[in-house]
C-alpha cells in the first residue's frame, strides 16, 4: 500500500512538473484539472457522459467475454474447434482497432451500436485465449480420473475444468477490461456524438486543457472502480477453492 501511494503521489509531481514547462493550452495542472473535474462534476454533464459510457463498456464487456468464454471451453474442449478458432482469433488479434472502428462505422453509422460492437471485438481474442490456457493447463491426470468415474461432460467441466481455467480467465478479464475501457473511448472519438470520448474530443477541439484532463481522471476512476470494486471481489469469490482450510 505505501508504494502504491508513493508511485501516485510520484505521478502527481511529475505531472506538475511538466505543466509548469509545457503550454496551458495543451497541459494543464493537477489544481486546474481538479477545478474543471469540480465544475463538471456539479452539474448534469460529467454524470450523463459517464453513465453512457459505462452502458456500452458493460453490454460490450458482457457480450465479447461471454462469446470468448464459450470459443475458449469449445477450443479447450475439442481440437477440432479450437483449429477452426484460430484463424477467427488471429484476424482478431491482428486488425488495429482504429481499423476496426472506421469498418464499424462504415457498417452500422455513428451510435451505440457501433461502440458496443469495436468492445465486444477487442474483448473475445483475450478472454478466448486465457479460457483455453486455462483449459489446457488442466492437469490431464485429473480429467483422466473423471472419466474413469463417469463424470458427464457437465461435471468435468463444472468440477474440473472450471476450477483451473478460473485464475487465467480472471486474468483475462482483468486485461480484457483495460482493453475495453480504450476501445470505448477510441470508438466514442470517431464513432459517436456522446460519452467520455466524444467529450473529451470537443474539449480537445477548444483547447480545454484543464476540461481534457478531467475526462482522463474520470477514466482513471472508472476503471478504478471496476477493478477493485468489481474484479477483484469477483476473483476472490471464484478462487476460494484454492484456499487449504486451516
Amino acid at each position: 500500500m505505501l508504494f502504491s501511494i508513493l508511485g501516485a503521489v510520484a505521478i502527481l509531481v511529475l505531472w506538475e512538473v511538466l505543466s509548469l514547462y509545457v503550454n496551458r493550452a495543451i497541459m494543464a495542472s493537477p489544481a486546474e484539472t481538479a477545478v474543471a473535474l469540480a465544475r463538471l462534476a456539479w452539474g448534469s454533464t460529467l454524470w450523463v457522459q459517464l453513465l453512457i459510457t459505462l452502458k456500452r463498456l458493460v453490454i460490450g464487456l458482457a457480450v465479447g467475454a461471454g462469446v470468448g468464454l464459450i470459443m475458449g471451453v469449445l477450443a479447450g474442449l475439442d481440437e477440432r474447434a479450437r483449429s477452426f478458432f484460430e484463424p477467427v482469433r488471429w484476424v482478431g488479434m491482428t486488425i488495429p482497432a482504429v481499423i476496426l472502428v472506421g469498418l464499424s462505422m462504415l457498417w452500422f453509422g455513428l451510435g451505440d451500436f457501433t461502440v458496443i460492437f469495436m468492445v465486444a471485438l477487442i474483448v473475445i481474442p483475450t478472454v478466448y485465449i486465457n479460457t483455453l490456457s486455462g483449459i489446457q493447463g488442466v492437469d490431464g491426470r485429473l480429467v483422466e480420473m473423471g472419466r474413469v468415474y463417469r463424470f458427464s461432460r457437465r461435471l468435468l467441466l463444472t468440477e474440473i475444468y472450471a476450477p483451473g481455467m478460473a485464475m487465467p480467465v480472471m486474468a483475462g478479464l482483468t486485461l480484457a477490461t483495460g482493453l475495453g475501457v480504450r476501445a470505448v473511448v477510441l470508438a466514442e472519438v470517431l464513432g459517436a456524438m456522446s460519452g467520455i470520448g466524444h467529450a473529451f474530443t470537443r474539449a480537445m477541439s477548444l483547447l480545454e486543457a484543464p476540461e481534457m484532463f478531467a475526462w482522463v481522471v474520470v477514466l482513471l476512476a472508472l476503471m478504478a472502480v471496476i477493478e477493485f470494486g468489481v474484479l477483484r471481489p469477483l476473483k476472490r469469490r471464484v478462487t476460494r477453492w484454492r484456499k487449504v482450510p486451516q
